[in-house]
């Protein structure tokens, strides 16, 4: 068939279509979009500052920073009770989106208000929130859950723990197998917090004593965490399974997951 004009222009624009529906789709960089940075979970790691140094050489915050800062999803930020209102200034939530607490000896010394202004963020949804070890009994932690929460014993004689993955499923969870901690303190059942929205881990030790160990709540709109592992006497938070529970915690509390 002759081909004229009229229909060869008709041939090669239709060309041109098939040809751009085969090329794959590239996405364009809009000005404005958020940078992967700026995509990034921001954690803040709080201590009282009071970890053996002789285990923990830098703290409790700086073992975990180092740990957490080499997530890409993560961008982590270190901040101490003894610092100007207690690490805890508006201006250091506001540039955070999840807060790590550690602490054992020195509840009673974190400002009241500026307790406060945490637990108004978590349950407004601003501010995730992961308590680990001991800081069951921290004042940001009683004041979201409105019982005492504490268990009904405790030990600290460097024996093993078992954990359990109860929820596998739970993002929490993810990658998690069960594991052992070779030294570690012992916390005991019945724990007096509030029915929790999943049970990820169970702790038990050789003498027969067990611990809901990793526990999640949905507070009003803010998301919380509970993990147990983590005293200082021991270097449990240097465990990798410990490790990755805790930044899975951290995304999940984010929203993230």
């Amino acid at each position: 068939m002759p081909l004229n004009r009229r229909s060869f222009v008709r041939r090669t624009a239709w060309a041109g279509v098939v040809s751009a529906l085969d090329r794959p789709t590239r996405t364009a960089t809009v000005r404005g979009e958020p940078t992967a940075a700026a995509s990034r979970v921001r954690v803040r790691v709080w201590c009282e500052g009071t970890a053996r140094r002789s285990v923990y050489p830098d703290d409790i915050d700086g073992a975990l920073a180092q740990h957490l800062g080499r997530r890409p999803e993560l961008s982590i930020a270190r901040s101490r009770l003894s610092e100007p209102e207690a690490g805890l200034s508006d201006a250091a939530l506001d540039a955070t989106d999840v807060l790590v607490w550690w602490g054992r000896l020195r509840h009673d010394e974190v400002p009241a208000d500026r307790a406060a202004e945490v637990i108004a963020r978590v349950r407004a949804g601003r501010l995730g929130f992961v308590a680990l070890h001991a800081s069951c009994a921290s004042k940001p932690f009683r004041g979201l859950m409105g019982m005492s929460c504490e268990p009904s014993g405790w030990r600290e004689d460097g024996r093993p723990e078992h954990i359990l993955v109860n929820d596998p499923d739970h993002p929490v969870a993810r990658g998690v197998a069960p594991f052992t901690i070779s030294r570690t303190d012992m916390f005991a059942e019945p724990f007096a917090v509030p029915k929790p929205e999943s049970v990820v881990l169970v702790s038990h030790w050789d003498r027969g004593e067990t611990m809901r160990s990793g526990l999640t709540w949905t507070i009003e709109r803010g998301r919380v965490v509970y993990l147990r592992p983590g005293h200082d006497a021991f270097p449990v938070l240097f465990h990798p399974a410990v490790r990755r529970v805790l930044a899975n915690a951290a995304l999940w509390a984010a929203h993230r997951t």
